[in-house]
């Protein structure tokens, strides 16, 4: 890839108040790589160029060398922004910003440095006895949406289905839906469930009439008021850096969703994330630890295989 001058570098530095959560140690990397746009390249000291990935932990001295109109947006570690359009030797940071969310980002990632595919959390998504198996919402999952997709799958197929929906500890009476054949379901519109409240779900395969209710039954949980004001302050943290949560900063984004527990939002996100762009070893071991949680043994196996080409393992 041929490398021409540009228009230079960007630094962006915001002002924010200290954080018990922002101190980085001397060994951590001088920035992480957190969008990528076009043709990126780096070199890791004086090693042959390897293509830029978002994740891509920077050392003082490494190299980014974009092509003619691609671009490399860089979280240093004391809290800015570097836009890098034209060939940067990294040097050590100096303008300061809001070091917490570059201590949010290396903290998930380091988290997810052991392979956990031997069984997640709760281990594959399998049939119960009825032969229905729950796919979405998962057991113990922490959900955004009032109005949650339920999903199964079910070994015999082609039969009716009646859903039931129950909120735990609460006095609301069970909430019966009929589905027909999909496997697929969400509350009509103007029903919502009620925010910090707990719920059990299952099917009745064949109908209430002919069928049994599958069991056990998965619980979850919708995110509550505090959690909700939890998110959106990071998610205004972000935009106030200076990126948009949904584009230059979804990695920043994908990693608020994991910290306080929406499994799903981060899945996705990171998903789009590596559709633009490719991810680092770090973060294919992010993805595969939340599908691993999610059930999804066989495609977290994939991604951390991924981790381990990429690292040479």
């Amino acid at each position: 890839m041929r490398h021409v001058p540009r228009i230079g570098l960007m630094l962006v530095a915001l002002a924010a108040a200290p954080s018990v959560h922002a101190s980085v140690s001397a060994q951590e990397p001088a920035a992480l790589m957190i969008r990528v746009q076009g043709d990126v390249d780096v070199r890791h000291g004086s090693a042959d160029l390897v293509r830029a990935s978002v994740g891509e932990r920077l050392a003082v001295g490494d190299g980014i060398l974009p092509s003619d109109g691609s671009r490399a947006i860089l979280l240093t570690r004391t809290g800015a922004q570097m836009v890098v359009t034209e060939t940067t030797t990294l040097e050590e940071p100096r303008g300061v910003g809001n070091p917490d969310i570059f201590a949010r980002a290396m903290t998930a990632l380091a988290s997810a440095d052991e392979d956990v595919t031997m069984g997640g959390r709760q281990g594959m998504i399998r049939p119960l006895g009825c032969g229905v198996a729950p796919v979405a919402p998962r057991n113990g999952i922490l959900v955004a949406d009032g109005r949650p997709v339920f999903e199964w799958t079910d070994e015999a197929g082609d039969r009716p289905y009646d859903l039931m929906l129950r909120e735990i500890g609460g006095s609301e009476r069970p909430r019966l839906y009929e589905v027909g054949e999909r496997t697929t379901f969400s509350l009509p519109e103007g029903e919502e469930l009620r925010p910090g409240a707990r719920y059990a779900w299952t099917v009745f395969a064949g109908g209430r009439e002919v069928g049994r209710a599958c069991t056990p039954q998965p619980e979850f949980r919708v995110m509550g008021r505090v959690e909700q004001v939890e998110l959106q302050d990071y998610l205004d943290d972000i935009s106030a850096f200076g990126l948009d949560p949904m584009t230059d900063g979804l990695f920043l984004t994908a990693v608020a969703y994991r910290d306080v527990g929406l499994l799903y939002d981060a899945h996705d996100a990171l998903v789009t994330v590596r559709d633009r762009s490719e991810l680092s070893p770090d973060l294919y071991r992010l993805l595969g630890e939340i599908l691993a949680e999610l059930g999804q043994e066989q495609a977290a196996r994939e991604a951390y295989d991924r981790a381990n080409r990429l690292t040479g393992g």
